[in-house]
């Protein structure tokens, strides 16, 4: 089978954005390690990929971080349920209100905010691509100091240049997506890894 030199361009194109930096930059505020409430609101994320399964699936992961690290995180149907009393039901409606008034709301001062910039499950036969990408931000409602912000990725590729390798690969790649979609858990182990790494550099407490 012929394959053109577009396609193996990109396929490295692929190769070298999955080889980037798995953490981004980070910002930790010594007010944070100075916090005597360690109840951490995790607000409702944003989503800018088109998985609409995404958001909540890493501010489940983003919540079990914290309590990993020693935080209390409010139960989830609790803040959603305080927030849609500020009329707030999905994580892009977050920057219309101060977080002063949802740090009133919720009672807590520690607010996470997340940002899903990726969630991709590509299966091209050739070429597998799965990629997880988050940025979370943690404010202070009484400040509105931002005393946390990390980025963090999980990203796997896999390139087949053997046509019967590449026929198998696409359709175990087929049952792994649906055996996951039906246990709620898509691209686990690179959400997994986002999270954690979104989380690396937050003080344990």
């Amino acid at each position: 089978m012929f394959i053109s030199r577009r396609f193996w361009a990109c396929a490295l194109f692929l190769a070298a954005a999955c080889g980037c930096a798995a953490g981004g930059a980070y910002l930790v505020s010594p007010a944070l390690r100075e916090a005597a409430d360690t109840r951490v609101a995790v607000l409702p994320f944003d989503n800018q990929s088109t998985d609409i399964s995404a958001a909540e699936i890493m501010r489940g992961l983003a919540a079990e971080g914290f309590e990993k690290r020693g935080y209390t995180h409010l139960e989830p149907a609790e803040v959603d349920a305080k927030l849609s009393g500020l009329g707030v039901s999905e994580g892009g409606q977050l920057p219309g209100l101060k977080p002063a008034d949802i740090g009133k709301a919720l009672g807590a001062d520690l607010l996470c905010y997340g940002d899903v910039e990726d969630f991709t499950f590509q299966n091209l036969g050739f070429v597998v691509r799965k990629s997880v990408v988050l940025s979370v931000k943690i404010v202070s409602a009484s400040t509105g100091e931002t005393l946390y912000e990390g980025s963090g990725s999980g990203k796997d590729l896999k390139m087949y240049f053997n046509k019967d390798e590449a026929k198998a690969a696409f359709v175990e790649q087929m049952v792994v997506k649906l055996v996951q979609n039906v246990l709620k858990t898509p691209l686990k182990r690179e959400a997994e890894a986002a999270a954690w790494k979104a989380l690396d550099r937050l003080p344990r407490r």
